[in-house]
């Protein structure tokens, strides 16, 4: 599906918006429904996603920052600085195979955990605040918003922690939850429910109006695909694949449905930002050439995703063809290594989306005519 560069009030265009930020959730909740009535579907669907979708997804930042020739000029001190971010990984490893305690090791996957569901809220939030832009949202609107979200999907994320008596283990809280422990989760479950029925009249009473149906659409979208499913529809069920032998074999199904939506919605804001940045047609770079012709590109990012593949088979982290177990010293080294992967994604996207520090975003992200 094109970006169109003409459409005003849209990311991409109506269509492709349509596709990549609001239908995108609605494919993410197939799927977690699919694995749900055909448990059998969860691993070649993992390896799909894997390969189609979250692997591309990795790339088109490297193809937004390290194929980029402005990008590397202007941004050279980033672009070597983020490679740090393999070291945390690195070192959590090396105090695991000297001291043989798995404390640092547990505290830096606990980290990555918090800082991956942490990146998709950022994800939702920033195209959130398009769709406020475009709509002409009023400051007080926009608060309401932004805070629902954030606050809706942390709080739908700690009562699945909760909640979930395999989270608990891992956690090392009581399989059986106390008197009290049982009240915070009802009680933090009614109040999610009721600030959900407020914002949802909020909503209701600003549509009527004719203001902020598409902000809200794409709210309610992203609460589906990243809550309402995964934790409260498919998490219930987990573990869902036979056998589990780690945490993240417990959680799989939940984390295909949530990284599903983000994987999609990412490589639709890129398609979209690269189809703008590029529109002129005298830079003749390799990110340019890719920039332009973004289904070449997808296939070659594809291609290319079977290394990604490799590297999962090689920490572990597929309960079937997995090359070294995920607690064996290679296996862990390589999980170390693709955390390394993420924090560096991570890192890297939360600097070169910055609209305020970057005016030139404003054209490519649909918010201005021209650069």
């Amino acid at each position: 599906m094109r970006a169109s560069v003409t459409e005003t009030g849209w990311i991409g265009g109506r269509r492709f918006d349509g596709f990549f930020f609001f239908g995108s959730s609605l494919l993410a909740g197939a799927a977690g429904l699919a694995v749900l009535a055909w448990p059998v579907l969860l691993l070649p669907l993992w390896a799909a996603w894997l390969l189609l979708l979250d692997g591309p997804h990795l790339l088109a930042t490297f193809g937004r920052t390290y194929l980029d020739t402005r990008e590397r000029k202007e941004r050279s001190r980033l672009l070597v600085g983020s490679l740090l971010f393999f070291v945390p990984g690195l070192v959590a490893w090396g105090l695991l195979r000297l001291t043989g305690e798995r404390a640092a090791f547990d505290l830096f996957l606990g980290f990555a955990t918090l800082w991956s569901f942490h990146h998709a809220v950022r994800q939702n939030y920033g195209l959130l605040s398009l769709y406020e832009s475009f709509a002409r949202a009023s400051p007080l609107e926009r608060r309401i918003d932004s805070r629902f979200l954030y606050v809706s999907l942390w709080a739908s994320f700690g009562l699945f922690l909760l909640g979930h008596p395999q989270n608990r283990l891992i956690l090392g809280l009581p399989a059986e939850l106390p008197f009290m422990g049982r009240v915070v989760l009802v009680g933090g479950g009614v109040a999610l429910v009721l600030l959900s029925l407020a914002w949802l009249a909020f909503a209701a009473v600003r549509m009527r109006r004719g203001r902020g149906g598409r902000p809200s659409l794409f709210l309610l979208c992203a609460a589906f695909g990243s809550a309402i499913i995964p934790f409260f529809v498919i998490g219930p069920f987990e573990p869902i694949v036979q056998g589990p032998q780690t945490p993240e074999h417990m959680f799989m199904a939940a984390a295909m449905v949530g990284g599903v939506m983000h994987s999609i919605q990412y490589l639709g804001i890129v398609v979209a930002a690269n189809r703008r940045r590029f529109s002129r047609h005298e830079e003749r770079s390799f990110a340019a050439m890719i920039g332009r012709a973004p289904v070449a590109a997808y296939g070659l990012m594809v291609a290319v995703s079977l290394l990604y593949l490799l590297l999962n088979s090689v920490r572990g982290a597929s309960p079937v063809g997995s090359l070294f177990p995920e607690a064996s010293a290679v296996g862990q080294l390589f999980l170390a290594l693709y955390w390394g992967v993420f924090f560096h994604h991570y890192y890297l996207d939360q600097r070169i989306w910055r609209v305020r520090q970057q005016p030139s975003l404003r054209y490519e992200l649909g918010l201005e005519e021209r650069a």
